[in-house]
């Protein structure tokens, strides 16, 4: 049995492939009884892969090609096919994957599967199976792995990714030139040979050793050939103690397993640890929100564990057990879940439990601090569009990789150094505040993979307040060539009181994002403290000089603060409509802020009162519109 190389096809090259004549195959492609093509020619025209072609006539019981690509031209398998190999496989950096070795009529089909939370690649995998095979056992071979499947879609995907090697490798291209006519060489000087002129290569390109990229399978087509359905994994699942369990039983069902997959388990722990604490005495709005949302995941993710265990030529390896409700958990929820929100109660209630959320002892996965979180969370959104003022009194962590100049070392002078007797000032037993400034607000998950805490450490110089008790945190940048790094807890709402016509705003030369803050001079003419200029409900990330995102997040930032408009300039709509070119044919209004913006070159200062004027002309022009 050859394997060929999936190509392209046209009608023309279809219906030779079918044996099929050209007239009947436009008249099914005419009534949409064709397979859906995988792309167009040059020349705009449908072209079908190989793999298709041979997949519609297996679907549709016709002939299929000799040389068709595997396992479209196999025939049915009588008996289940024999294990040659199973085991685990060496991968780079000291990873493994768990393989399958069978003997598909004479032809090795390899099944292989990477274990959790190991970053390989597929076709890594893939070649490194390959490479357990005897070299006279490789052409020709096939490696299959199962697509992971996601507990939040809406059931399994039974197709399995192919890769596959050529029975004869390709021949190498010879790239010497052609021999000149015996005429020409009587005139033309001599030249040697050159052996090692190449093609100039672009992109990637597969080893001779390695398989080929098949495209995918349904996993019943895998079944056909083998004789045994193939088994399915939840992404998640495939650790080294279950596939060990699943391979040695052999059995075509589902291996119950404990729910380490799904969002219920956190949920379910973050809601106990609330009951447990008492919040829905304390903070009954709250609680009330982290019930409904209990509730919703409890649904959820029963429905995507109820799915069926089996199919046509596939099982589930192992299945996480349905969620279950503790005793009197489900009731409480129930009653909780009940109740009304009352914004301004659920107002208060965000204002302490950020404080007293910011203050708890950061504990990887704790399920009491997580549930403080999740409902400050929860409470923050349900407040946003009704009451801004009260949801957005939280900071967030801005990243300012290059901070310099003089704007940064006014700032950083009004800085006060955090000792460890700070509630917040020891980094070896940090706060969960704490740990969200320095991994700048990343997930338990994210932090322990990463190690994310451990190398802000490593960096860490020193710990500050601002004049407004928000913390800084200043790490060593590590890269040559640029300045200190800040991590900023940075404001989300409104601008303070006390920004004067004399107000400056102001940000220093940079090359990626920078600090912008509002400067002001005090009455006897010495520098107030710059403050951090905010973007009223949204994040701050800061550049200007070009046309852009990022200087489209500063413009909504200037003309949120200006206007105290909480939505104004949101997603950009104000900078589509205001041209920046002020012979604008087409009539649009000229916006002098985004000019000014753009166009700044070095250090930006911009006056606060002309900040002002611009915004509100931007809103007259596009009120007039």
């Amino acid at each position: 049995m050859t394997v060929t190389r999936s190509r392209s096809h046209t009608l023309a090259q279809f219906a030779r492939r079918a044996r099929m004549s050209a007239q009947r195959l436009r008249v099914l492609h005419g009534e949409r009884r064709l397979p859906a093509p995988d792309g167009v020619d040059p020349d705009g025209a449908d072209v079908w892969t190989t793999a298709t072609i041979d997949r519609w006539l297996r679907a549709t019981g016709r002939t299929v090609p000799d040389d068709a690509v595997w396992p479209f031209g196999w025939p049915d398998a009588t008996e289940p096919a024999e294990v040659i190999w199973s085991g685990d496989i060496d991968l780079p950096r000291g990873h493994t994957a768990a393989v399958t070795i069978f003997d598909g009529a004479g032809q090795p089909v390899i099944y292989a599967v990477g274990y959790v939370g190991q970053d390989v690649s597929r076709d890594t995998i893939a070649a490194a199976a390959i490479a357990r095979l005897d070299p006279d056992r490789r052409p020709g071979a096939v490696v299959a792995q199962p697509f992971l499947l996601d507990p939040r879609s809406g059931g399994p995907y039974p197709h399995l990714e192919l890769w596959r090697m050529p029975e004869q490798p390709a021949p190498a291209p010879d790239h010497a030139p052609a021999a000149l006519p015996a005429m020409l060489r009587r005139f033309l000087p001599q030249r040697e040979p050159v052996a090692a002129m190449r093609q100039p290569v672009i992109g990637r390109q597969r080893r001779p050793d390695a398989p080929e990229s098949a495209g995918s399978v349904f996993a019943s087509e895998v079944a056909r050939v083998l004789g045994r359905p193939v088994p399915l994994w939840w992404a998640g699942t495939t650790t080294p103690e279950v596939m060990r369990t699943v391979r040695l039983l052999d059995q075509p069902r589902p291996l119950p397993i404990p729910d380490t997959i799904t969002e219920w388990p956190a949920a379910i722990a973050r809601f106990i640890a609330a009951l447990e604490h008492s919040v829905h005495i304390t903070y009954p709005q709250a609680f009330a929100l982290l019930a409904r949302e209990t509730r919703a995941v409890h649904r959820d993710v029963t429905t995507a564990l109820t799915h069926p265990g089996t199919g046509d030529g596939w099982y589930l390896a192992a299945a996480p057990q349905p969620p279950t409700w503790p005793a009197v958990a489900e009731q409480r929820a129930a009653v909780a879940a009940g109740r009304d929100l009352d914004p301004e109660a659920a107002a208060d209630e965000l204002d302490q439990l950020a404080q007293v959320e910011a203050e708890l002892p950061w504990r990887p996965g704790h399920p009491y601090g997580d549930a403080l979180r999740q409902a400050i969370l929860l409470l923050r959104g349900r407040l946003a569009a009704t009451h801004p003022e009260r949801a957005y009194t939280f900071c967030v962590t801005y990243s300012w990789p290059d901070a310099h100049g003089p704007i940064h070392d006014e700032y950083r002078r009004h800085l006060t150094r955090l000792t460890p007797a700070d509630a917040h000032g020891d980094p070896e037993r940090p706060t969960r505040r704490l740990v969200r400034l320095l991994t700048e607000e990343a997930t338990d998950a994210a932090i322990a993979h990463h190690q994310m805490l451990d190398r802000a450490r490593e960096r860490l110089v020193d710990l500050y307040r601002d004049p407004q008790g928000r913390l800084v945190a200043h790490l060593t940048a590590g890269v040559s060539g640029i300045a200190d790094h800040l991590l900023i807890e940075w404001p989300t709402s409104m601008p303070p009181a006390g920004w004067t016509a004399q107000t400056v705003i102001a940000a220093d030369k940079t090359y990626s994002g920078t600090g912008l803050f509002a400067v002001t001079p005090g009455p006897d003419g010495t520098l107030l403290a710059p403050q951090p200029v905010p973007n009223p409900g949204d994040e701050p990330r800061y550049t200007f000089g070009y046309d852009g995102n990022s200087p489209a997040v500063l413009y909504q930032a200037l003309v949120r603060c200006a206007l105290g408009d909480w939505t104004a300039a949101t997603h950009e709509s104000w900078i589509q409509q205001l041209s920046t070119q002020t012979d604008d044919n087409r009539g649009r209004p000229h916006s002098q802020l985004w000019q000014q913006i753009v166009t700044s070159q070095g250090a930006l200062r911009l006056s606060w009162a002309d900040v002002q004027q611009w915004a509100r002309d931007d809103q007259q022009a596009l009120h007039r519109r």
